[in-house]
């Protein structure tokens, strides 16, 4: 794992803000990003321990993903969601149990890209809306099984 620069970490809160419409965020944490461009965010102390000599394969939380854009995780749509004004995509009790299983949702055909799940005021994570339909990322081991 890389420990991102502030140059880093300013470039992803600086788009962030703009997709979601944030003014003011505030990420006071360390940013480690994988070999598969993920990012997990850790307190700042882990900026006390000496990294070089540490072999860390997974550590923090996961809260991003940038190979296709900025694909919030579950966590990380709950960090960033009561900030943001646009990009949300609001869903009934009905549909937040289907999502919650890993069914993809319909939506109408204007919206486009990341939006970001949420129910009255719980966020789920982020879709994918294109085509009319928002795809579901929640991995299947985190899916609800059986009735809800």
């Amino acid at each position: 794992m890389k420990i991102l620069n502030k140059k880093e970490i300013k470039k992803i809160i600086d788009e962030l803000k703009d997709y979601y419409a944030i003014k003011d965020l505030e990420l006071d944490y360390t940013f480690l990003k994988d070999n598969k461009d993920k990012i997990y965010i850790v307190s700042n102390d882990f900026k006390l321990l000496n990294s070089k000599d540490l072999r860390i394969s997974g550590l923090g939380l996961y809260f991003i993903n940038t190979i296709k854009g900025l694909r919030l995780s579950i966590e990380g749509s709950q960090i960033i969601g009561k900030q943001a004004k646009k990009n949300i995509y609001e869903i009934s009790g009905d549909e937040i149990k289907e999502w919650l299983k890993g069914y993809d949702l319909e939506c109408s055909k204007e919206l486009n890209g990341y939006q970001l799940i949420k129910n009255k005021n719980d966020f789920y994570g982020v879709g994918f809306a294109f085509n009319e339909k928002i795809r579901n990322f929640i991995p299947r081991e985190r899916r609800i099984k059986g009735n809800v």
